[in-house]
């Protein structure tokens, strides 16, 4: 359990990570789905040459590593160091998709692996999601640029947001509403402060204490997470995911996906595709 300058606990499943390691290199990042590993249980023997860093986007699991067991789901951050391993085995319960960062610090993050539930902290998922495409684009200064964004994904990790319970009760009707429907109307913010029966201010306020950012941003944040996986799947043209993501032109969708995850949809697609 890690406990910060104001108090409160973030959960994991181990010890409490380091953090006065710096990162020394960045080997590779890669995207898992269920077609990379179709089998329920996996193996995976010989020792860990880098450490890994893994953000479940969906599914469900537990994973057997050094004599620890750790249960795995959607936004969960999973920490795996290098060194020996002596058993290393997964067991999936919900087959689903990951992106696994492999690197090296001087100093150990953790002597153990551990695990941290990030589920109501969706910054994180969003910069896990910019660390993979920045990677894969190689692009001029692509590696300072996931070097920074790894060392931000690890501050998430240090200081999980907090509210007291109450707070966040306030905002959950929003929060909830947000996720069914983001792709299907235009949320104002004036109707979500509405049904929390708060102020447009008030929410805003508990929505940056809690998510980081403003409800204004969640939403386009929950859009643009929804168009990446929609990219990724091949099914679709721009103009299709588009309006399954709920804009009103292909051209603002673009616009406003390349603003938020450095790539236009289609150089996303093909450089996803191509990283396969």
């Amino acid at each position: 359990m890690l406990t910060n300058a104001n108090n409160y606990s973030i959960i994991v499943a181990g010890d409490a990570m380091n953090t006065d390691f710096n990162i020394t290199k960045i080997y590779t990042a890669i995207f898992v789905n269920t077609y990379d590993h179709p089998n329920a249980r996996l193996n995976f023997p010989g020792n860990l040459k880098y450490n890994e860093l893994i953000y479940h986007i969906s599914g469900e699991a537990t994973v057997h590593f050094n004599g620890k067991t750790l249960e795995t789901k959607k936004n969960t951050i999973r920490f795996l160091p290098k060194g020996e391993n002596k058993g290393y085995v997964v067991e999936k319960k919900e087959f689903g998709e990951c992106i696994d960062i492999f690197f090296d610090t001087d100093l150990p993050v953790s002597d153990e692996a551990f695990t941290i539930d990030m589920a109501e902290n969706t910054p994180v998922g969003n910069l896990f999601n910019k660390f993979f495409t920045t990677w894969i684009s190689k692009n001029d200064g692509y590696r300072f640029e996931c070097l920074s964004i790894l060392y931000k994904i690890f501050a998430q990790m240090q200081s999980k947001n907090y509210i007291p319970q109450n707070q966040y009760d306030k905002i959950k009707p929003a929060i909830t509403y947000i996720e069914e429907n983001f792709h299907k109307e235009k949320i104002s913010i004036a109707s979500l402060a509405e049904k929390c029966k708060i102020s447009e201010t008030y929410l805003k306020k508990l929505f940056i204490k809690k998510l980081s950012m403003p409800p204004s941003k969640y939403i386009i944040q929950m859009k643009i997470n929804f168009a990446t996986e929609l990219l990724r799947s091949g099914l679709y043209s721009i103009t299709q995911i588009a309006d399954m993501c709920g804009y009103e032109t292909p051209y603002f969708f673009s616009r406003q996906f390349k603003e938020y995850v450095g790539l236009s949809p289609s150089d996303f697609a093909e450089k996803f595709k191509a990283s396969k």
